[in-house]
């Protein structure tokens, strides 16, 4: 079992936290066990105080390899690890490895089991909570003794905030609104989970700048395109077996649902039917995340990112599919997450993308 230490003094603390473990839980393996949350005094400099967990991770990978990853994940959330001269700073994450099994290790890299653990009581009190009885090869004795023997006078006090351990999916997906900004998250959330894309090429669709200009003209061409794009782009996609996480800024029902909107009623029933033949051979979802934005919400993210093609989409349009995106939101069987945006620019704005995130992270599919 590996044991890390989390922290935070930063933004909205617990959000860091929760992300963290998330991001954890896709990267490195099974999160079987979060401890409670504390909140305790900065250590060793003056600042705000921290909030603090630990959690147990099972895991493949080697020492330097988990130490590589969570630094990563430190990164990702805004974490700048200062030189020893710097000193200790305030901090969004702080990701501690504390115990790998019982290896010891001592070089330049790393050093474990942690050389500080027994002197910081806000790393052993939550750790106590997840395993006492766990073995210190080093110092040997077990945690609870550590603990109690700490010499640091710290005094911590539980948060009424629980940590969700999160149970990673294999297949998601991003839907919304055009203009919703499903590409920009999917991408993210790819990024946070070490996810591989699955974009939709939707500028390969010579029929799209059409349709927007006359609709009931080239719905049929554009449906039945993107339908048998999609059908091609997943079958090469999935037929590659790797172990990350796979991340779609689509989902197959996105095409019945414009299908529905545009063609007439016996294109629709043929093209239903297509449609079906299609979709049962390809994998399905185990989440989608629904980014939930307003039609003038949409159509100014729409504008101020300037596609020509998109020039001739009228409000009309949006109003329509968000009416068909809100049946379909009532009608699907796949799991869903609806996530609110009209607030955020998570595009630009990496404190609304955590917000995201932080909701992502607290979900169960």
């Amino acid at each position: 079992m590996v044991y890390l230490s989390l922290g935070s003094n930063l933004g909205d603390r617990f959000a860091f936290l929760q992300i963290a473990v998330g991001m954890i839980a896709y990267r490195l393996g099974n999160v079987p066990h979060c401890s409670p949350v504390y909140e305790t005094p900065a250590w060793g400099f003056e600042s705000t105080p921290f909030l603090n967990a630990c959690i147990a991770i099972e895991t493949d990978y080697s020492p330097m390899e988990v130490l590589s990853i969570v630094l990563d994940i430190e990164r990702f959330l805004g974490r700048h690890r200062p030189s020893d001269q710097d000193g200790y700073q305030a901090r969004t994450i702080d990701i501690d490895l504390l115990f790998h099994d019982q290896k010891v290790i001592d070089n330049k890299a790393l050093q474990l089991p942690h050389p500080r653990m027994a002197q910081r009581r806000f790393i052993l009190a939550p750790l106590v909570d997840l395993a006492p009885d766990f073995f210190h090869p080093i110092a040997q004795q077990n945690c609870a003794t550590l603990l109690k023997e700490c010499p640091d006078p710290a005094v911590i006090h539980p948060h009424k905030k629980t940590l969700f351990p999160t149970n990673p999916q294999k297949y998601l997906a991003v839907e919304g609104l055009i203009g919703a900004g499903k590409t920009a998250f999917a991408q993210a959330l790819a990024t946070a989970i070490n996810g591989r894309l699955l974009l939709e090429n939707f500028v390969k669709n010579p029929y799209l700048a059409d349709f927007y200009k006359s609709p009931e003209k080239f719905a049929l061409q554009v449906e039945t395109f993107f339908l048998e794009d999609r059908q091609r782009q997943q079958q090469h996609f999935f037929a590659r077996e790797e172990k990350h996480p796979v991340v779609a800024d689509y989902t197959l029902e996105k095409s019945l649902l414009f299908a529905q909107m545009n063609l007439q009623e016996k294109q629709l029933q043929d093209y239903t039917q297509r449609h079906q033949e299609i979709t049962k051979q390809l994998p399905v979802p185990e989440g989608v995340v629904y980014l939930d934005v307003s039609v003038d919400r949409a159509g100014n993210n729409i504008k101020h990112r300037g596609r020509k093609m998109e020039e001739e989409l009228s409000t009309d349009y949006l109003r329509q599919l968000d009416k068909a995106y809100t049946q379909w939101q009532n009608a699907t069987t796949l799991p869903l997450l609806v996530l609110s945006t009209n607030d955020m620019d998570f595009v630009h704005n990496k404190s609304d993308l955590y917000r995201l995130l932080y909701r992502f992270f607290r979900h169960h599919f």
